[in-house]
């Protein structure tokens, strides 16, 4: 059994009686309400007392006032093999839990009635219950890393789900785990050995899974992407962040994301589910962070931050960015009362009453994101600016695109409204140009990057082909590729999971309705239909979902969209506003854009609903839409022009 020790320091104490570090005075919470009036004969029924906080229902901790920390607040304090709860207004520790190993996140589970906790390097994750002042529950082997059941790999973020689960960031497993009481693993969001970002099937060094109100996770992976997962297991969304080390996201309640960026200097940022930064606090001075690991807004709108090498804890109101509360000293770890020794987690033990006054804060009342920026609008609104970027060597049309590691796009074949072209454009989208050729002319083909070539699919000029040509990034040179089972033409493409997906078409004859998985050795695999044989339809994917919106089918012209995922039954998620065909369609934080004629829709893929997200300047017909450095980059449509599509 581990080596630990609780001790609850003045169960029901009086707010300036608490004990610190062991010692300290105890005083009776006992309250009266002073002696009757002789004589006294009202009637008067007195008003129900107000409902009791968690803080007096759970520990029997006095109620505090409005302040900028609306509770108790419990820290864990990691190198100090520990986990405190300070009372705000004295800052003296009420509770303590010992003999830990560097515990590094604490949080409250439904009811407030324990703690869960991670102990990254003993490879365990527990829960603690207050009252009972022991563990009740634990999973993992102290010191031993694995992946086998039973097991965990630097495991951080432990949180107790309200359906009785235990959820927990798998770091070096590259997973998030849920675990039954039985200690059975149930679900998992990516698998050990997969650690590539490629959510939800893979998972970049998850450090981060915080619980949704709507059953949903938000994950955060080291590298920088913060992602949306549904309570199904789909994605929703995924952001890159400013740093390279994000910790820890969270999801505010107008639906951005706040994270702190565990680097030094540290920082933290709020970021809309569109990938843009509205809010950032990186002070310089005696107030700069040092590798924070997790931010988090509260009720009253102030923002807590673990200043873990700075061992101390910050709460900061984000109107001012001003600090207006820190517990610990700069630079100076201890244990004594008032220090720290890197505080890595934090979480409030709410204890001001129902109906009293909130701290007086513009940002508890409104989003901290400028008024002209995305957070502040409607969540069915979504603005895109668009800007032309560049010009390619002539008007095309049909071409397929890639996008390139380090910024760039490339740009294969097309139609210049007479003839195929053979060209292979690569460069900075804005500064394109001629690298290598394609054995043949043509165009309406599809193209994806897949392990690190790109791989271009079928298309024709006259007739549809069976040719696939490997084409080197880096020098723009062209070589065939094992061939598809039939002609196939006017298709999408798509990359999932180290695989290529090829989505409907044309193969001469008929109107294909296929979703088949290109081999490697040549030929293809069937994995999935759409209802109708359908082409020229704008494809994306989302996870490992593959989104179709509009096209052509032997019925006319589309406005279905369908979601097929790779493991399950195709369904239709919506509708466009009018049939549409000649269109590119691209994932972008979350969202799909169908770019075509002189509008770009933006389609909610959880609700299937459609608006305008922006106009084009002129019109476009089978233009391409690739997402390059956190944009859609358009190129041609029956034009030179290259647009960049920016939330």
């Amino acid at each position: 059994m581990r080596r630990a020790a609780l001790v609850l320091l003045g169960a029901g104490l009086l707010a300036g009686g608490c004990a610190s570090g062991g010692s300290g005075s105890t005083v009776s919470a006992a309250a009266t309400t002073g002696p009757a009036h002789a004589g006294s004969t009202a009637t008067t029924t007195a008003a129900p007392p107000p409902p009791k906080t968690p803080a007096e229902r759970v520990l029997g901790l006095p109620p505090l006032k409005p302040g900028p920390v609306p509770g108790y607040l419990m820290i864990a304090d990691r190198n100090n093999n520990r986990v405190v709860i300070l009372n705000p207004r004295t800052k003296k520790i009420v509770w303590r839990f010992t003999g830990l190993h560097d515990p590094d996140d604490a949080f409250f589970t439904p009811g407030y009635r324990s703690i869960s906790i991670n102990e990254e390097y003993d490879q365990t994750m527990a829960e603690i219950a207050l009252k009972a002042h022991r563990i009740t529950w634990s999973y993992g082997h102290h010191g031993v890393r694995g992946s086998a059941p039973g097991y965990l790999s630097n495991p951080d973020d432990a949180y107790l789900l309200p359906n009785g689960l235990f959820m927990v960031a798998d770091i070096q497993n590259c997973r998030v785990l849920f675990v039954s009481r039985a200690k059975k693993v149930v679900r998992s969001i990516g698998r050990a050995g997969y650690c590539g970002h490629n959510p939800p099937q893979g998972l970049s060094s998850p450090n981060g899974a915080t619980p949704l109100p709507d059953g949903g996770v938000l994950v955060t992976e080291i590298g920088g992407w913060v992602d949306r997962i549904s309570k199904s297991g789909h994605l929703l969304w995924t952001i890159r962040t400013p740093t390279t080390y994000p910790s820890d996201a969270q999801l505010l309640p107008d639906g951005n994301v706040l994270v702190a960026g565990f680097n030094t200097p540290g920082r933290v940022d709020e970021i809309t589910p569109h990938g843009k930064v509205v809010w950032t606090f990186a002070p310089t001075g005696h107030w700069s962070l040092d590798r924070p690991s997790l931010a988090e807004r509260w009720p009253n709108g102030m923002i807590a931050i673990t200043d873990d090498w700075h061992h101390r804890v910050l709460v900061v109101n984000p109107r001012t960015k001003q600090v207006v509360w820190s517990y610990g000293h700069l630079n100076q770890p201890g244990s004594s009362p008032g220090y720290l020794s890197k505080p890595d987690g934090l979480d409030l033990l709410p204890a001001v009453p129902q109906g009293a006054a909130r701290t007086t804060s513009t940002a508890s009342k409104k989003s901290t994101a400028p008024k002209n920026s995305a957070a502040s609008k409607p969540s069915n609104t979504v603005s895109l600016r668009v800007n032309r970027i560049g010009s390619l060597p002539q008007a095309l049309s049909k071409a397929s695109a890639v996008a390139l590691p380090g910024g760039r796009l490339m740009v294969l074949g097309g139609y210049t409204g007479s003839a195929s072209v053979d060209t292979i454009l690569a460069g900075p989208p804005g500064r394109l140009r001629v690298v290598g050729h394609l054995p043949a002319p043509g165009h309406d083909a599809a193209a994806v990057l897949l392990g690190g070539r790109v791989l271009r699919f079928g298309g024709g000029e006259a007739t549809s082909v069976t040719a696939v040509q490997r084409v080197d990034p880096a020098t723009g040179k062209a070589a065939p590729a094992p061939a598809l089972d039939e002609p196939l033409s006017d298709l999408g493409a798509v990359a999932i999971g180290g695989h290529a997906y090829l989505v409907g078409g044309y193969t001469g004859s008929r109107y294909a309705s296929a979703v088949l998985r290109y081999l490697p050795r040549g030929g293809t695999k069937t994995v999935g239909r759409l209802p109708a044989g359908t082409r020229y339809a704008g494809v994306a994917a989302i996870g490992n979902t593959i989104y179709v919106a509009g096209g052509r089918t032997t019925s006319g012209t589309t406005g279905a969209i369908y979601a097929v995922p790779l493991h399950g039954r195709t369904r239709r998620i919506g509708t466009l506003p009018a049939p549409e065909a000649d269109a590119a369609l691209a994932a972008l934080g979350g969202k799909l854009y169908l770019v075509g004629g002189r509008k770009v829709l933006a389609i909610d893929p959880g609700s299937g609903a459609v608006s305008v997200a922006a106009r084009l300047p002129e019109t476009l017909t089978d233009p391409t839409a690739t997402v390059v450095g956190g944009r859609i980059v358009v190129a041609g449509g029956g034009t030179s022009s290259v647009y960049a599509l920016t939330p």
